[in-house]
């Protein structure tokens, strides 16, 4: 429930005069004379684009404001860009006191990205324990003193952005090795209070990386209508700034410590498209989007930078209340008092704004009455109302991290749809967030990975999503490949994972519903890489829900350049199960993750299984259940099959047990004997060869007719329509199989 009075935080509020006294040490910015540069610049790169780039500037004077004049930034000593400034700065030491503390919090608090210090002296260490929580709250109630004291929209400040465009090409050349670097330097020119003119500069190392390995060959081969797309899930803008926010947005001072470099929508398309990727989708914290006004304005922005070679979305990321028993705290329990235990979450493909906080102060925390933010399954289940998505944020994180473990559901349970198990610029290994989604997936939740740079300043290079996309790249098509799992996560190697059971190649992100009892099968694993120029090893991971941890299949010899690699396992048979892969290079500096095939064990009733054969075109069969099978009713039961040939036949067969068998070029999901039905005509369009036919059959006939005298109350039996392919190798269909159980 939304309280927006200000007695719902006043608990916060009161503890400040005491916090803001307390033994936090004071820090002091350094002393330096003129302006203090901070540049936003990307700092290492892939592609040869022209890059909208800022430099921070701020004004630690005590009294007497300067005048900005020029601009000029070289790359290893070369002019590549020079800008005429006319604009005045304040002189203010507060803002520089206030940056020195952020730049002392632990990373995983401040969303710093990069180690260099700007405003604190090097020497002074990192605030840990106690300090965290004092050293926010002196920062909040900062923050708060200059929204009230400046007017960030009239350019009276003691501190701006400066824009400038980066041409990667006068920095580059194309075949230059990868490893290759450039010194940028950005040299500001001013005239002080006396009218004394001086400069000062900042200098940054520019990396070019090259580009990222596509698709693996061999892979490619068997998908020609496939595409691989890298993009960024959890992006925060200039709307979510805490000073000096882009219009229409008001400054978001519940995100206190977003107070330097950040970027719009557009600007942060060119830094992506240097990185090597063609995506991303905005996520400001749902506290900081007031309206559903504000959120349109956003989602406009993406729409106007979509285009055919690019695709941005509006989504949110939401916090909410942690709900049932809790798995440890964080920071950001701290951060609230103890009044609030909260999460983060991922709030992609919905339509509108959904409540989640207020821009206030500490606007995410719950007060003594009143709740800021809702409890994360009743968000989930409006994510889910729209059409949405939901994926856990840094869900092992120092702050609004998952510490509801045991009430956070799966997909299983149209819940959580997957798990950032890459928040930032570094991970590898199999430990943290990697782990948290592991041990989920033990525990029985159906969940896809994903990442997220959570960037609040400029894009970086991190383990972004590689997705792939069958068709046109455009939104509707990318959502729908993040949706179905179809996403690799990778700071280097191409990475794709299918598993082969009977005669059909599941793909990776698939889930597989199997019938019960799940029949003994053999199952192909195969794992395509490709680590471009370098090598190193890839791993097969085989994990089944109630085991305390996955096994290991396959760990390969070291692998260079492109190709596969196959591992031959049984189908488990006792519980739901999966196959991941993992690829790491020979330095340790690059890792990928695959999504897993998905092999779920049924509940039971009437349910498809197994994998239907496409057809010659392009179709794919289902086969479904109308009605209750019944020994007594008098009610149709319609075994139905969609999506085949018109103007054909088809036969229906059935049998007394499941299985995964090669046939005809799909797979025959029944076991023998094999009972045969009748032959049934498809009809569909009169002219033409489509797929528009349509197969349909009332079992409940058949059961009356006595002709099978093995039929009885509470049998299980498994159904699959075959059907005529003209233009097929085999000359025939198959639709998938259905589970059914004949009632009284």
């Amino acid at each position: 429930m939304r309280s927006s009075t200000l007695l719902s935080r006043c608990l916060p509020l009161l503890v400040l005069p005491a916090l803001a006294s307390s033994s936090a040490p004071r820090t002091v910015a350094p002393l330096q004379s003129g302006p203090i540069i901070r540049p936003f610049i990307l700092d290492e790169v892939r592609e040869l684009v022209v890059v909208q780039s800022q430099v921070f500037v701020y004004n630690p004077a005590l009294r007497g404001e300067i005048q900005l004049t020029g601009l000029d930034v070289r790359a290893d000593g070369v002019l590549i860009e020079r800008l005429d400034l006319d604009r005045r700065l304040l002189g203010d030491p507060e803002y520089g006191r206030t940056a020195a503390m952020i730049e002392r919090l632990p990373h995983e608090v401040a969303h710093r990205h990069g180690e260099k210090r700007y405003f604190a002296d090097p020497r002074a260490p990192e605030f840990t324990g106690d300090g965290v929580r004092e050293a926010l709250h002196e920062i909040q109630h900062s923050v708060g003193a200059m929204n009230d004291r400046y007017d960030f929209y009239a350019g009276d400040a003691p501190f701006g952005h400066v824009d400038f465009l980066l041409p990667l090409d006068q920095v580059f050349f194309p075949d230059d090795q990868a490893g290759t670097s450039a010194e940028l330097r950005v040299t500001l020119h001013w005239v002080g209070a006396n009218g004394q003119k001086g400069r000062s500069s900042i200098d940054q190392k520019l990396t070019w990386l090259g580009p990222l390995p596509g698709l693996p060959t061999s892979f490619s081969t068997g998908n020609s209508t496939a595409s691989l797309h890298r993009g960024d899930m959890h992006v925060h803008t200039c709307h979510g700034e805490s000073l000096g926010a882009c219009a229409p947005s008001s400054n978001c001072v519940a995100e206190t410590l977003q107070v330097s470099g950040s970027y719009t929508l557009d600007q942060l398309k060119t830094q992506y498209q240097a990185l090597g990727m063609d995506w991303y989708t905005a996520t400001d914290h749902s506290y900081c989007i007031n309206s559903d006004a504000e959120y349109s304005v956003i989602t406009a922005e993406a729409a106007a930078i979509t285009d055919s070679s690019f695709v941005c979305v509006s989504d949110i990321e939401l916090s909410s209340d942690e709900e049932g028993p809790q798995d440890g705290s964080d920071a950001g329990d701290a951060i609230c008092l103890w009044t609030t235990s909260a999460n983060h979450m991922g709030a992609h493909g919905i339509t509108s704004r959904i409540y989640g906080g207020d821009d206030g102060f500490l606007g995410f925390c719950d007060g003594l009455f009143g709740d800021a933010l809702n409890g994360f399954k009743q968000s989930i289940s409006t994510i889910r109302a729209q059409g949405g998505y939901p994926v856990a944020h840094h869900p092992a994180g120092g702050t609004f991290s998952w510490e509801s473990r045991q009430d956070a559901l799966g997909m299983e349970a149209n819940a959580l749809h997957g798990v950032e198990i890459w928040n930032g610029s570094t991970q590898t290994g199999q430990g943290g967030h990697v782990k948290d989604w592991v041990d989920w997936l033990l525990g029985g939740r159906l969940l896809y990975a994903y990442s997220g740079s959570d960037t609040h300043d400029q894009a970086y290079n991190f383990g972004c999503n590689n997705v792939i996309v069958e068709g046109a790249f455009d939104s509707v098509n990318l959502q729908q490949a993040i949706r179905a799992g179809a996403v690799f996560v990778s700071n280097g190697p191409s990475l794709i994972i299918e598993t082969d059971l009977g005669g059909s190649t599941l793909p990776m992100g698939s889930l597989h519903t199997l019938p019960s009892p799940i029949p003994p099968a053999t199952t192909t694993v195969r794992v395509y890489y490709d680590f471009g120029a370098g090598s190193g090893t890839v791993t097969v991971f085989r994990g089944v829900v109630g085991d305390v941890a996955e096994s290991t299949l396959l760990v390969s010899s070291t692998l260079s350049g492109s190709g596969f690699v196959e591992v031959f396992d049984s189908l488990e048979t006792s519980a739901t199960s999966w196959y991941r892969a993992y690829a790491e290079n020979t330095a340790g500096s690059q890792s990928a993750y695959t999504n897993p095939v998905f092999f779920v064990e049924s509940s039971g009733g009437t349910f498809a299984y197994c994998t239907a054969k496409v057809s010659s075109r392009g179709c794919v069969p289902t086969i479904s259940g109308v009605g209750t099978p019944s020994m007594s009713s008098t009610s149709p039961f319609f075994l139905n099959a969609n999506q085949v040939h018109n103007n054909q036949f088809g036969i229906l067969v059935y049998a007394y047990a499941p299985d995964f068998k090669p046939f005809m070029g799909g797979t025959l999901c029944l076991g023998f004997p094999l009972k045969r039905v009748t032959a049934v005509a498809t009809g569909g369009n009169g002219t033409g060869q489509d797929c528009s036919g349509v197969l349909s059959y009332d079992f409940n006939t058949w059961i009356a007719s006595g002709k099978d005298k093995g039929l009885a109350s509470g049998l299980t039996l498994y159904a699959q329509w075959w059907y005529r392919d003209g233009q097929d190798a085999f000359g025939a269909g198959l639709t998938d199989g259905l589970q059914f159980i004949i009632q009284p």
